[in-house]
Formats: C-alpha cells, sequence, structure tokens
C-alpha cells in the first residue's frame, strides 16, 4: 500500500470510527432499552435480538456466525426465545422508536449548550448524510449478510421520525447504521482470512487497550473466564499475546496480525469510499468529530467498561 493510500485508508478509519460512536451510543442508551422493554423485551435479551431482528427470526447458529465473537451457548440461551417475547418486526420498530429518544436527549438546545451549537450539529449531520449518500450507494450487498439485513429493515420509509425536528438525526444514525454493518460484515471476513475464531478475536481485541476490557467483553459476549483463560494461553503460546492473563499486551507477532486484518478490513470498504476525494474525506471527518464529542459529552456510553487506550 503506498504511502497516500495508507493515509486514505486511516482518514476512512478515523470517521468512520467517530460515526460508529453515534450508532454504538444506541446500544447503550436508557431510552432505547426502555422502548425495547415497552415492546416487550427482557433486558437479557435486547442487544442480540436489536441486532438480529432484520434479518427475521433467525436462529441461534444464524445469530452466532453472523455476530461472530458470542459464545453459542449465550446465544442459544436468548435466541430463539427472544422472538416469543416480541416479533423481529416489533423489535425493528422499538428500536427506532428508542433511538429517536436518544437523539430526543442528545440534540436538545439545553444538551448542546446552546440553540447555536445545536443548529451547528445540525448542519453536520446534514453535511455528513450528504457526503454518505454516494459511498452508501456504492456499497455491494455480496457476502454481507448483516449489512443486507439492515438495508431493508432501514429503508428510508421505515425511518420516520415522530418528532420531525429529529429526523436529520434519526436519518443519521441509520446512514451510520449501514455503514458500521457494511464495515463489520468486512472486518468478519478479514478475521476469517487471518484465521481467528470469534473467541480468539476478541481476546486480541481486549488486548489492543482500544476495546473493552476482557472483564466486560466477557460479560457482553458470554464466555466464561476459563474459556477466556485457556484461548489466551493458547494466543501466548502462538506468539500472539505477551502472556495469558487480563493484563496480557500484543506480542510483536499479535501486533502485525492486528494490523494485517484492520488492512484487510479497510480494503473491504475502499471500493465504496472511492466516491469521495481526499478534500470531501477531511470535511467529513471534522464533522464527524463535532458529532462523536456530543455522544461523548453526554456520558451515554460508560467509559469504564473500555482499556487503557
Amino acid at each position: 500500500m503506498s504511502e497516500s493510500s495508507a493515509s486514505r485508508a486511516q482518514s476512512i478509519r478515523s470517521a468512520s470510527k467517530r460515526l460508529d460512536s453515534f450508532h454504538s451510543a444506541s446500544y447503550f442508551s436508557a431510552a432505547v432499552a426502555q422502548a425495547l422493554a415497552e415492546a416487550g423485551l427482557s433486558p437479557r435479551n435486547q442487544y442480540l435480538a436489536v441486532r438480529s431482528a432484520p434479518l427475521g427470526a433467525a436462529s441461534p447458529e444464524l445469530v452466532t456466525a453472523t455476530f461472530y465473537s458470542f459464545s453459542p451457548a449465550f446465544v442459544a440461551a436468548r435466541v430463539p426465545a427472544c422472538w416469543d417475547e416480541a416479533a423481529p418486526s416489533e423489535v425493528c420498530a422499538a428500536r427506532l422508536a428508542g433511538v429517536e429518544a436518544m437523539c430526543a436527549e442528545l440534540f436538545s438546545a439545553s444538551a448542546a449548550g446552546s440553540a447555536d451549537s445545536l443548529e451547528e450539529l445540525r448542519a453536520a449531520a446534514e453535511r455528513v448524510r450528504e457526503a454518505l449518500a454516494p459511498v452508501l450507494a456504492a456499497q455491494d450487498l455480496s457476502g454481507r449478510a448483516l449489512y443486507a439485513g439492515h438495508s431493508a429493515a432501514l429503508r428510508p420509509e421505515a425511518v420516520r421520525a415522530h418528532d420531525g425536528t429529529l429526523q436529520v438525526f434519526l436519518d443519521l444514525w441509520a446512514d451510520i447504521t449501514l455503514l458500521r454493518e457494511y464495515r463489520g460484515d468486512g472486518h468478519l471476513a478479514s478475521l476469517i482470512s487471518g484465521g481467528l475464531t470469534g473467541l480468539e478475536a476478541i481476546v486480541l481485541d481486549s488486548a489492543t487497550g482500544r476495546s473493552f476490557t476482557p472483564t466486560a467483553m466477557r460479560k457482553s459476549r458470554g464466555w466464561s473466564e476459563e474459556e477466556w483463560r485457556a484461548t489466551a494461553e493458547v494466543l501466548a503460546d502462538r506468539g500472539l499475546l505477551t502472556d495469558g492473563t487480563d493484563s496480557a499486551d500484543l506480542a510483536e507477532e499479535g501486533l502485525e496480525l492486528k494490523a494485517a486484518i484492520e488492512d484487510l478490513t479497510d480494503d473491504s470498504v475502499a471500493a465504496a469510499w472511492e466516491v469521495l476525494d481526499d478534500a470531501a474525506l477531511a470535511a467529513l471527518k471534522t464533522d464527524a468529530k463535532a458529532l462523536a464529542v456530543r455522544v461523548a459529552e453526554s456520558g451515554t456510553i460508560p467509559r469504564k467498561l473500555f482499556g487503557h487506550g
């Protein structure tokens, strides 16, 4: 990869991560959790149901395959039981209602600090949507199961805010969700190419210090400490981790493998991003930062779950 290509790939990665904070906030939002509970979903089932609902009444095997890093036993304890609590179409509708409520909390004049600040965020959201429109149009469905399901569930006619002043933010959340699931499907293909199982992938990810801590990762993905420890020991023996403890860092070979996988992930989305020139990409990064700062300031995503990075 040339220096200019590497720089552009890094800019796309950075913009994507900044935008993704808005999508990720919906998994921690009390407003979204309340909307899902009102639809009948118990808290323990909400995450798996809300992300797999665009696939229909998915089986535990399908959810395990498309989510990749979750314990099969953890998934099977929640799917398909979640569909007895709420049908997939009901889950999708409740999710959007909850996200709209979250947007009302994030993007009010009082939350933004002033009416002028809110208008600046609204303008940034509109510019981001305009910049992303050709990127989303260029995203191909081939091999992208979760992206394909979400692209159907989040058609424009389905993403309608009850409060028209929030429409641009709800639309932006939907756009970012499609961007995230597209890149996510590409990332899973990269992990497979790298020869990593789902558990191995998240053990290595935790060791970067930029993801969930090992404790938070085990709890959210349903792996036991014994399963985690055995896998960490294997990765340490392979020279990918410094040791098998929760405080392990990536060894040199682990750093190289992670970098190679991230490069493959960058390659998996590069074609869709070719529609933006470097100037448009730089402007998008700036607007994405403003939105990410608002999400961070809200405290919706708890920092204590994440590592030292």
